[in-house]
């Protein structure tokens, strides 16, 4: 039985959507959605819906959590208590990242080279792309690096300093801060602080997509812990009459 939609307002449309069986009537519900897909770009708003943003109707595809609001209240605050939780555990891993060390909290370490070399690394990144030297010192068993310098400093460096050769190193987790040899500086802290900071927050980008993904994910289930029944899932009731 064909049925016209375009007599129809939007609020009747709305409710046939939140109600109609798409496997038993998919003819039906294309037109339905064709319909209301028309209405909205003429710009017309639902009377029931008029004021309030579209992601609080969530899309017939959204998996979430529905709390009861009458329902026991441990699995809400328990839910609650894990989501903060993760955000806790993240922050605290990322949020120290972008700090640098001053050179004054860091104690400087006087050793002697055992091993000397300039690496270079190829780094594919359609922002940032190119060939960065790192300068690797071997002492002790113990390796330090000064990151992302320039290709002519980290050679030059690696041929000047010899093995047995002593210096002074200022570091933090083995990225070099500030290197000295025969009381001359070759590495300033001011020159090193901004590579060792792009070192450490380099590939953190990954971590604030991956916290985005996780908040769109449970975001619908976080706000019904907090306010049961914010949100409702769809349940698909066969409307022969529609």
């Amino acid at each position: 039985m064909s049925v016209d939609y375009s007599k129809c307002t939007l609020d009747e449309l709305l409710d046939v959507n939140d109600n109609i069986d798409k496997a038993q009537y998919p003819d039906r519900y294309q037109q339905l959605t064709d319909e209301i897909k028309r209405r909205r770009a003429a710009g017309e708003v639902a009377t029931s819906r008029q004021g309030l943003p579209d992601w609080l109707y969530d899309d017939e595809d959204d998996v979430f959590i529905e709390f009861a609001s009458d329902g026991p209240k441990g699995s809400r605050y328990l839910f609650i208590f894990l989501f903060f939780m993760v955000n806790l555990v993240f922050f605290a891993y990322v949020l120290p990242k972008y700090h640098v060390a001053d050179l004054a909290d860091v104690h400087e370490y006087s050793t002697t080279i055992d091993a000397i070399q300039c690496r270079s690394s190829e780094v594919i990144d359609e922002e940032t792309g190119g060939t960065f030297y790192d300068l690797e010192i071997t002492s002790f068993q113990d390796n330090f690096y000064a990151v992302n310098i320039g290709a002519s400093k980290c050679h030059r460096l690696a041929q000047s300093l010899k093995v047995g050769e002593k210096i002074a190193i200022w570091h933090e987790a083995g990225l070099i801060l500030q290197l000295k040899a025969a009381n001359k500086t070759l590495l300033s802290y001011k020159y090193m602080k901004p590579k060792v900071g792009q070192f450490q927050t380099s590939y953190l980008r990954y971590f604030w997509i991956g916290l985005l993904l996780f908040w769109g994910a449970l975001f619908k289930s976080l706000v019904n812990a907090l306010v049961p029944g914010t949100f409702k899932v769809r349940e698909d009731v066969p409307e022969v009459s529609r």
